[in-house]
Order: structure tokens, then C-alpha cells, then sequence
């Protein structure tokens, strides 16, 4: 499994939540308290937004808590949304194409868990993205065709029915080809203003999911009780975190924060 965290707010540095904090994104990629995998080493990602439309994004196969090019960068970029993942593979290859975020135009995706049996069910689940998105796939994870049916099914013009019609027909796929492994999920979406995120499972299992409003080293004030939404908690302080329950997802805006429901 993997790790990853989702930024909204004040514009602060990357590292503040890359590697300042007490539980950072890059020391869980080395000793992750809340994950099946303790360590996540197969790679990072990090998609930022800045003053274009589309964002910024930097991935490599190195562990994160051994990166120097990440730790540079992460000292430089300033930015008010970003997303930033860690990633232990669950059998696909360990390539840059492989690892997280994946993006397309203004869009940007990022998973945590599985689609059960996936070398079984993965053409079927392929033949399901529409051509226009099917061209865009780099790599071979079930996260990223899990993105691109997405956006097959309406992710633009309705993003938590389009997240929801996805899972739909993932877990069908799965039936069809009987799998024997659980479908696990957690993920979030942006289109560089909103953020979508949900975990669901199978077996009531999913992995976990927080958010809330660490301390950072913002320069603008806020009343906002969210800022980051994260697969475990970036500090010890539990007044700081919320925890999303098995089957709900949140939608985040400067405006206001709702649930919706993910049965599958």
C-alpha cells in the first residue's frame, strides 16, 4: 500500500508538510504507523499548483526520505494545492510512470490500495476508458486506469458521481472475473481548486483516511478546520485530525466541506 497527503490553503513551502512535520509524508515512506506496508519505498510524486492551469509535477523511483533533488525542490516551491504521495507497490513494476500523482490537463489523481486480481481483471477494466483518455496512459497501475475510467465516466463534469460510477465498475469487473482479492480504496482527486477523496473497500478494510489543519509555517492567517486530507495523521495532536469513516467521501472547497456516500 501507500501514503499520501492533500494540501488546500495558504500558500506554504513544500517541505513544510513534505518533511516538516512530526509524522512528514517523507518519514512515513520510511516507518508508516497506520499502513499494511511499514515502508513505502518504491518511489514518490509530488503535483503542485501554481500560476499555469496545469501543475507542476516531479516523480522518481528513489525512496523519499533519500531523494536530494526532492528535499531541494520541496525548500523552493510555494503553492496553495498540492497533492504528494509515497508509494509500495502491490505488484506492478517500479517505474516513474508507475508512481503518483497521475495527472491530465488541469486534473490531478492519486491512490492508495488495489483493485483485487488485478493481472485478471486488467484488460477488462482497459477496454472500459474511452479512447480519448486511454491514449493518455503511461503506465501500468490499476491507479491510474482507475483515473482514466474516471475520466471516462464524467469525472470533469461531476467528479463525485463520476469517482462512485467508477468503483461501480471496478467491483463488477472483479465479480465477472471472480476475484478472490479484496478491492481497496483510497484516493483523491483535484481539478486545482476543489478536492474529491473517499475510502471504501470490499471487506471493510479500506485503508485509512484523515483530515485536518497541522501546524505550518503559513505566512496568511485562517479560520479553515481543513487544510490537509491524509492517509494517517502529520502529528501526535489528535485535535488536529478527523477521521473519514469505511464508505464516505468528503468534497473540499474554499467554501464549505461535505460528505457523499461510496457503496459499492
Amino acid at each position: 500500500m501507500c501514503r499520501w497527503i492533500a494540501y488546500s490553503g495558504p500558500e506554504i513551502f513544500l517541505e513544510d508538510l513534505l518533511f516538516h512535520q512530526e509524522y512528514s509524508i517523507a518519514s512515513q515512506s520510511l516507518a508508516a504507523r497506520e499502513s499494511v506496508f511499514t515502508t513505502n519505498g518504491d518511489g514518490f510524486g509530488v503535483a503542485w499548483y501554481g500560476k499555469r492551469t496545469a501543475p507542476g509535477l516531479f516523480k522518481d523511483i528513489l525512496p523519499a526520505w533519500n531523494d536530494s533533488n526532492l528535499r531541494s525542490i520541496a525548500a523552493q516551491i510555494q503553492t496553495r494545492l498540492f497533492f504528494a504521495h509515497v508509494r509500495a507497490s502491490t505488484g506492478t513494476a517500479v517505474t516513474r510512470t508507475n508512481c503518483h500523482p497521475f495527472t491530465y490537463k488541469h486534473w490531478a489523481f492519486m491512490h492508495n490500495g488495489k483493485i483485487g486480481n488485478w493481472s485478471d481483471c486488467r484488460k477488462s477494466v482497459e477496454q472500459m476508458i474511452a479512447p480519448e483518455f486511454y491514449s493518455a496512459r503511461q503506465g501500468t497501475t490499476d491507479s491510474e486506469a482507475m483515473f482514466l475510467l474516471a475520466l471516462s465516466l464524467g469525472l470533469r463534469e461531476d467528479p463525485a458521481s463520476a469517482l462512485v460510477s467508477m468503483l461501480a465498475r471496478v467491483r463488477s469487473v472483479m465479480e465477472e472475473h471472480r476475484a478472490t482479492e479484496p478491492l481497496r480504496v483510497s484516493l483523491a482527486v483535484t481539478d486545482g481548486s476543489s478536492i474529491w477523496a473517499l475510502r471504501c473497500s470490499s471487506d471493510q478494510q479500506s485503508p485509512s483516511l484523515y483530515y485536518g489543519n497541522p501546524n505550518t509555517r503559513a505566512s496568511e492567517s485562517t479560520e479553515q478546520n481543513l487544510r490537509v486530507i491524509a492517509s494517517e495523521p502529520l502529528d501526535s495532536d489528535a485535535n488536529h485530525w478527523l477521521k473519514v469513516e469505511e464508505g464516505v467521501g468528503i468534497h473540499w472547497s474554499s467554501q464549505e466541506l461535505t460528505e457523499f456516500r461510496v457503496r459499492l
